[in-house]
């Protein structure tokens, strides 16, 4: 498992990082990494777990895979995340686009397991099938 970190964390306090989340998309400007990613030779999928923000990628996220995105090239992407209500917007889409953007060549993207953040407590049955369906 691979947290992501950002050098610059988000404040706890809601307005401030919407002001911060708003900002930095409108000018495409996201944060700063401060983290390590291992080699991934090893592994054959790899599962990327993230927040919707304004119905598309988290920014961390977002600079991730601007960062790291050609060492996930041969990989299977399988996406799963939390939302507000209203779905995944295009988030998976955008994942294939950076990793396109970064030289990644990606042989399958799976079936994303999006979670409604409200019902999470109710979601152990979807994720152990979904789970199931990716391997």
């Amino acid at each position: 498992m691979l947290e992501i970190v950002v050098k610059d964390p988000y404040s706890g306090n809601y307005q401030k990082t919407l002001s911060r989340a708003n900002s930095e998309r409108e000018n495409q400007n996201y944060p700063e990494l401060d983290m390590t990613v291992p080699d991934l030779k090893q592994y054959q999928t790899i599962y990327l777990g993230y927040p919707i923000w304004a119905m598309t990628l988290s920014h961390p996220l977002t600079a991730f895979l601007k960062t790291y995105g050609a060492r996930l090239s041969g990989k299977k992407i399988a996406p799963f995340m939390t939302e507000g209500g209203y779905g995944q917007g295009d988030s998976v889409q955008r994942i294939r686009e950076i990793l396109q953007e970064q030289g990644a060549s990606v042989e399958t993207i799976t079936k994303a397991l999006v979670v409604d953040g409200n019902k999470v407590d109710r979601a152990d049955k979807r994720v152990d099938k979904w789970v199931k369906q990716v391997q």
